[in-house]
């Protein structure tokens, strides 16, 4: 949000099956006042008809009460993927705009002009580094469309977590700070007010009982591949480990991490309980947002001004395409043999002095492209490798007999398990992991052992 927020104006947040909302006011010479409230939604925010999406979002705002048209939203955690990225020494300005681009080209898996991306900067032991944030544009696109639906007018696309206490770290310290609420889990690690680690994660499993409780094992597991994916510069620095939202989740979780904390030199502190976390949490950001802090990360694209929509609009047409050709024949008619004479004149003799350092240039390139398969340095069937292998149990219940690629994406693994728990576990523990998609069970066959196949499509990073 690059001007003065309005008077008033609405922070919604959207959660599985559940709308949170602050509406902030500010007065003249009153203090900033923020009213927070929830409401069910039946309606899933990507629904195919935004318009039945956005009637039942205005029709609960209307239920509490709610006239304001001006609205913030904190996109869903699980919409965000992000790319660690380090900067060579002495790079700015347009040379930096290009690396990162080049860096995004390469680490996401769709092209940049299909990606709303944002940067967070960091500096740690002499090294410079971005984490590249990236939400898909159709998203937002139909975000776009539900928002009017509902009568909103978007003034910008955010996160909520960072607006936590300390979420962002400070300039010696950094902090991890863990959200619970519901079905899902968000991490995030901060320094020097920058977000450095970002991730969604699944926070519960369903129980025999068919109840869902807390996965503490699976979530310590995922801190501890975390703190290891966090550059080593930062590492020391990082003093707190916060745990935010539910109750019950985090009092479980608090106990489940403590030991580990303790090892890693992390201080624990857990959220008591309170108001409804999801409410404090947008209340948060709706103070952030109208007190003006800086320190939010910004997803809303740029609109054009309305002389740029006005161009656009009768740019098209006829008259002003008639008009347009005419008046550069005319330009044109005069000058445009001459100089097409002199500029070909021109480059005929610049090519004569540069066609043996482009014939030799050429030679070189046909070398880099001949051999470039030998010098491949991404490591990706070893990465997929060793995700497979992280999944597995340890006990051995679970045993591959094979392991295959096919077109660097569709992975097939053909082995034994002693029981279907633990295939079934494995199975879960490939679902979680954000470099996995499309995990099926293509074939079991006996009992104890169950012979199994499965595949799944492998979408992460290539770097082991």
């Amino acid at each position: 949000m690059s001007h003065r927020p309005p008077p008033s104006f609405l922070v919604l947040a959207f959660e599985p099956g559940h709308l949170r909302a602050a509406l902030v006011r500010r007065g003249k010479s009153a203090p900033l006042e923020a009213r927070t409230f929830s409401a069910p939604l039946t309606l899933e925010l990507l629904h195919p008809e935004p318009e039945l999406v956005g009637r039942e979002i205005r029709n609960q705002l209307e239920a509490a009460g709610v006239k304001e048209r001006h609205a913030v939203v904190a996109l869903p955690p699980a919409w965000v993927m992000t790319l660690p990225v380090a900067l060579p020494a002495g790079l700015e300005g347009e040379d930096l705009d290009g690396f990162l681009q080049l860096a995004a080209e390469r680490g996401f898996p769709s092209a940049p002009e299909e990606l709303q991306i944002v940067r967070s900067g960091w500096e740690a032991g002499g090294e410079r580094r971005v984490t590249l944030l990236a939400v898909a544009r159709a998203q937002l696109a139909k975000l776009d469309l539900v928002l009017r639906a509902a009568g909103l007018r978007p003034l910008g696309f955010t996160l909520a977590l960072p607006a936590a206490p300390g979420a962002l770290g400070a300039a010696a310290a950094g902090q991890v700070t863990l959200w619970l609420e519901g079905e899902g889990a968000v991490l995030l690690v901060g320094f020097q007010g920058a977000l450095v680690v970002w991730r969604a994660l699944e926070a519960t499993i369903e129980s025999e009982s068919g109840e869902r409780v807390l996965h503490s094992a699976a979530l310590l597991r995922e801190l501890r591949i975390t703190l290891q994916q966090v550059p080593e510069a930062v590492r020391p620095a990082l003093r707190r480990l916060a745990l935010h939202g539910e109750p019950a989740l985090v009092g479980a979780l608090a106990t489940a991490v403590e030991a580990w904390a303790g090892e890693v030199g992390l201080e624990v502190a857990a959220a008591g309980p309170g108001r409804v976390p999801g409410e404090e949490l947008v209340e948060r950001l709706a103070l952030a947002r109208a007190s003006g802090q800086a320190g939010y990360l910004e997803f809303l694209p740029p609109r054009p001004s309305r002389w740029a929509q006005l161009a656009a609009r009768y740019s098209s047409r006829r008259l002003a395409t008639a008009g347009v050709a005419v008046a550069g024949l005319l330009l044109l008619a005069g000058l445009g043999f001459g100089w097409q004479e002199y500029r070909l004149w021109s480059l005929r003799s610049r090519w004569e002095e540069m066609a043996s350092t482009v014939k030799e240039l050429e030679t070189v390139q046909s070398r880099i492209r001949e051999y470039r398969s030998w010098y491949d340095t991404s490591f990706r069937n070893l990465s997929i490798l060793r995700k497979v292998t992280e999944c597995f149990p340890e006990t051995g219940a679970v045993t591959a007999k094979s392991f295959e690629i096919h077109g660097q994406t569709n992975v097939t693994v053909s082995g034994t398990a002693r029981d279907n728990a633990s295939l079934l576990r494995t199975q879960d523990l490939l679902r979680q992991s954000r470099e996995v998609q499309a995990v099926k069970i293509e074939q079991i066959r006996g009992k104890t052992p169950a012979q199994f196949t499965f595949n799944f499509r492998w979408v992460g990073g290539t770097s082991p």
